[in-house]
């Protein structure tokens, strides 16, 4: 009877080894792959999803796969993917009604973990299927590729799967640099991953008993590499249990790494690659970020924010773009993903203020209208029914388009933007990189009353930087996948490697030159000179809004476009006025945002070569409607220069439309514009030729030399503070105060 059940439990075994065949599906869990989220010079920012990153069997050494073979199956390489003994063994126990377990080759292991339509239950049923598909894998695949699975698939504990992921998550390194005693630990948490700990702690007698339990079994697995020749005796004895990671991350990405995985994240999404797609596709995603700069943008915040003593709930968007690729190599998200989700740089949107003025500027210059262009910057204006002001009633004239984008003239602007038509406007603000602002015609819009975020400032600027060319702004440099296959989005199309190559020329070089020119003229004697680097030249331009809720310096070197945004705001997120923190009365774009520019751009252009700006070309024509320089004075209201109040920043002033009353330092221009006339009182000309005051001294030079006066005449060739260096800059020891 006996001999009979045998032939019938074979014939049982054959007919169900004919009907198994190797499943042609992995498991979902089996397959997934961690994604590794790098910067721009490969080092590991981030890593996200299952903990498995597979590698080949030839980048796992010798040693390593002999650990693993001595603690799970020492007769792997010769076995026909089953333990006969354990089989037999394990089929008697089912058959009898005893518990379904036992008799696990590494095969057998695979075949349970791997293919799709194998449990986890202990039935007679799942145990015969899963004998069959290791006998078949042992006989048609080679073991090469089977351990190569294995160990690919197998966990480790610490939400590790697979030997890679098993050395980070230990040892924080990689598997080719795994030594023998760390091969050993490694193998022999596989028995029970979830159970053994590599800290004993003392005062848990549990936890000590799991890592004395763990220590046992890495000497059986030494033991067990000593007896089948892989590892000699002498150097057994010289091995002592390693010390491994506390935790499991090998990237110390600190605090900021959070926002740049969620920019990453968004940017995929866009993409139509989903967030679980990240999670178990194993890509690799290489972004635009600066590692050093990227962790400098904290730093420049924390010091600037103890220097100037301001409160905490002051937020500040710093955000630099490469003007050559689009690439978003640094942006500040806040104080720790852990401590404020919320992104400053990437989601904090407040009214840029005077630094739209410059998209305003590039809408006229590409109409062909010329720098030269002079339009009537009077104090007050009524425009379209609604009054504006400027900064003080000492900006108070008629203005080249140059000058008023110098001095930031509020009342020229909003009647620029009608000149030019606000619909144009909007056109030109989306080509150079407002896509999602809420852009619309209305007659204040020149004075920057939208919401933006300084990622989209940066990028606005840096077509400037690119002389007329605008790359999207983006953080992902290129998406593949760890294993080589194309990376493909949800509708199934395959995404380029890089997919944000693509740019547009939105105006001509000449127009990006005149308007840098008017930009350097900020810079280096108007509203922004706290922007000023020593080493090379600097175009941009400063922001003050309304009530005074948010400050910013928006400016670029050919190599760079950098945003620098300030805004105060309560735990509701309610904005607050700026006015009276920290050390200061008021607070302008040319003061702390400027001061923060500069000091990030200092640190960015470190070691880098210095580049300088291509010279304005002065293209286009004077508009008809150019308002004409008057050559009589006025004969009243005409306030003299030497009674007019200077106004400096953190002084109190009129209120001006755009809330920067006091923003200036520059030389205060007259009401009117007169010609120059004979020289009765001595004083000097205090604003540039053709708006003079009368009675001034043209030869009399103004505090600081600017550069107006300095084209006056041969005062350039003449007056050594005038003499330029390189840069075209004035030799000036005594700058304007």
């Amino acid at each position: 009877m006996l001999t009979v059940g045998f032939l019938a439990m074979a014939t049982l075994l054959v007919v169900v080894y004919v009907k198994t065949p190797i499943p042609d599906e992995a498991q979902a869990d089996a397959v997934r792959q961690s994604s590794v989220i790098e910067y721009k010079d490969g080092e590991v920012l981030a890593r996200v999803g299952m903990n498995r990153t597979s590698v080949p069997l030839s980048s796992v050494p010798k040693h390593v796969q002999n650990a693993v073979l001595a603690a799970e199956d020492r007769n792997f390489w010769t076995e026909p993917g089953v333990s006969p003994t354990g089989i037999t063994r394990a089929v008697v126990t089912a058959a009898t009604g005893g518990d379904v377990t036992g008799a696990s080759t590494i095969t057998q292991q695979l075949a349970r973990n791997y293919f799709v339509g194998l449990s986890q239950e202990r039935s007679i049923d799942r145990k015969l299927k899963e004998i069959m598909i290791s006998i078949r894998l042992g006989n048609e695949e080679k073991k090469e590729n089977i351990l190569e699975l294995y160990l690919n698939t197998v966990p480790f504990g610490r939400g590790a799967y697979g030997i890679q992921a098993a050395a980070r998550a230990y040892f924080h390194t990689t598997v080719d640099k795994l030594t023998v005693e760390q091969a050993a630990m490694l193998a022999a948490m596989i028995q029970q991953p979830e159970y053994f700990v590599t800290y004993g702690n003392p005062t848990d007698p549990e936890k000590k008993k799991a890592k004395e339990a763990l220590v046992y079994r890495w000497n059986y697995v030494l033991k067990g590499m000593v007896e089948e020749g892989w590892l000699q005796e002498s150097e057994r004895q010289t091995m002592k249990f390693p010390q491994t990671q506390k935790e499991w991350s090998d990237v110390d990405g600190g605090p900021q790494s959070g926002y740049l995985r969620e920019r990453v994240v968004n940017e995929l999404e866009a993409l139509g690659i989903s967030r679980t797609d990240l999670e178990t596709q194993g890509l690799k995603i290489t972004t635009t970020f600066d590692q050093d700069l990227q962790a400098f943008t904290a730093k420049a915040v924390d010091q600037v924010r103890k220097e100037k003593n301001l409160p905490d709930d002051i937020h500040f968007g710093l955000s630099a773009v490469d003007p050559k690729t689009g690439g978003v190599i640094a942006a500040y998200g806040g104080p720790g993903y852990e401590e404020q989700q919320f992104d400053d740089s990437f989601q904090g949107k407040v009214q840029p203020g005077s630094s739209f003025k410059p998209i305003v500027l590039a809408t006229a210059l590409s109409q062909g209208i010329s720098l030269k262009t002079t339009m009537d910057g009077s104090y007050k204006r009524t425009i379209n029914g609604t009054s504006f002001t400027n900064d003080n009633e000492a900006e108070n004239g008629t203005y080249t388009l140059q000058k008023m984008t110098e001095m930031s003239i509020n009342t020229a602007y909003v009647e620029l933007g009608q000149k030019v038509g606000l619909n144009n406007v909007i056109d030109m603000a989306k080509k150079m990189g407002m896509k999602d602002a809420p852009l619309e015609p209305v007659t204040s819009l020149p004075l920057g009353v939208i919401d933006a975020s300084s990622v989209t400032m940066a990028s606005v600027y840096s077509t400037f930087a690119a002389e007329g060319v605008h790359r999207p702004a983006h953080v992902i440099k290129s998406i593949e996948k760890i294993n080589g296959d194309p990376v493909k989005n949800k509708d199934g199309e395959v995404i380029k490697k890089n997919p944000w190559g693509e740019s547009e020329r939105v105006f001509k070089e000449s127009v990006a030159r005149d308007a840098t020119a008017a930009m350097r003229d900020v810079v280096t004697s108007g509203t922004g000179k706290g922007a000023a680097l020593p080493d090379r030249p600097v175009a941009g331009k400063t922001g003050t809004t309304d009530k005074h809720r948010s400050a910013w310096f928006v400016g670029y070197t050919p190599q760079l476009s950098t945003a620098v945004a300030m805004w105060r705001q309560d735990e509701k997120g309610n904005r607050q006025s700026l006015v009276g923190i920290g050390d200061y009365t008021q607070v302008y774009g040319g003061s702390v945002p400027a001061d923060l520019f500069k000091m990030f751009m200092m640190q960015a252009h470190k070691g880098q070569p210095v580049e300088q700006f291509k010279p304005a070309v002065y293209d286009g024509e004077i508009a008809s409607w150019a308002k004409p320089v008057e050559t009589t004075p006025p004969t009243s209201e005409t306030p003299s220069p030497s009674t007019t109040p200077t106004c400096q920043p953190g002084q109190n002033g009129q209120n001006g439309q755009n809330g920067q009353n006091c923003q200036s330092d520059s030389p205060s221009p007259s009401t009117t514009p007169t010609s120059p006339g004979p020289s009765t009182t001595g004083q000097a000309c205090l604003t540039p030729s053709g708006n003079m005051p009368p009675g001034c001294d043209p030869s009399i030079p103004p505090p600081g030399y600017p550069d107006w006066w300095c084209d006056q005449g041969n005062n350039r060739q003449t007056v050594a503070e005038c003499k330029t260096d390189d840069d075209d800059t004035p030799n000036n020891p005594n700058p304007n105060p």
